[in-house]
């Protein structure tokens, strides 16, 4: 997928989200430009492109969601006032880690369509951080990250903790286990954009949603019919044939991206093996 169109779709979402609903069109916009990348940056096959460029514009390229802005000059150092905002909004678990991972795809995205840096859009995405608050959750005990700047090693770490969660939240739905995905690749962006301080800020965050995720499911946690395995992967046109159009949050966009991208890093041939076999679960 080479239109950086749907890049800027994406950060056009992201940026007017706090105007809307910034949980759930945070989300849309997140997935726009996860779907971009999952097909940029893995053996897809031929048709998936087509077919998740289908998707995003039977679901959101001619809403208001996704609107073009006024034109403005466009200024690269503006990024700084992300990383800044950031920073100062990093502290705690804020709902579920999207105060990292949605200004992390934003970021990734910037760089690739640099002429998006505008004031307007930046601004949007600072709002959209400012709105993710810090929430008390029940955790197990603390634990020392290993270093997540090395992507093999976090990578390893992020599976390996991905299969157990997975395994622990059968039928109490597994949503805490795909947004481990989508929290760990986003560290593993920030790493690799280069903003080292601000990743390694970022992980204090991440070290508590491991500490909840291992304190498996509470009552909070509903009851949920998991996934059936299809036998097809969302590397696969007819995964994306068999499962349908309906994103809904763009979950079915955004686990994938987080997933594969994890993927591509693992060194132990045993974690790999025990996430692909529990993928099904969240993709």
């Amino acid at each position: 997928m080479k239109d950086d169109r749907y890049l800027l779709l994406g950060l056009n979402a992201l940026s007017r989200a706090h105007t809307t609903n910034y949980f759930a069109d945070g989300h849309r916009g997140g997935a726009i430009i996860s779907g971009v990348y999952l097909c940029r940056e893995n053996d897809v096959e031929h048709d998936v492109p087509d077919l998740v460029t289908g998707i995003i514009d039977e679901q959101w390229s001619l809403s208001s969601l996704c609107a073009p802005f006024p034109q403005q000059p466009t200024h690269p150092q503006l990024l700084d006032r992300i990383v800044d905002c950031l920073s100062d909004h990093v502290t705690g678990l804020r709902e579920v880690g999207h105060n990292v991972i949605l200004p992390a795809l934003a970021l990734k995205a910037f760089r690739d369509v640099p002429e998006a840096i505008t004031e307007t859009r930046v601004d949007g995405v600072c709002q959209l951080i400012r709105s993710f608050t810090a929430k008390a959750v029940p955790m197990d005990d603390d634990f020392h990250l290993p270093d997540m700047s090395v992507p093999g090693v976090a990578a390893d770490f992020i599976l390996s903790e991905f299969v157990q969660c997975a395994a622990r939240f059968i039928g109490r739905g597994q949503g805490w286990t795909g947004h481990l995905l989508t929290y760990g690749k986003a560290l593993m962006d920030l790493y690799s954009l280069g903003y080292m301080d601000l990743a390694k800020e970022a992980e204090a965050g991440f070290r508590i949603y491991v500490r909840r995720i291992r304190k498996g499911p509470q009552d909070t946690d509903g009851v949920y019919e998991e996934h059936v395995p299809t036998g097809f992967s969302p590397l696969q046109a007819d995964y994306w044939l068999e499962r349908g159009g309906d994103v809904h949050l763009g979950h079915k966009l955004k686990y994938p991206y987080g997933f594969y991208g994890l993927l591509q890093f693992v060194n132990d041939p045993q974690i790999e093996q025990e996430s692909l076999a529990s993928a099904f679960r969240v993709l």
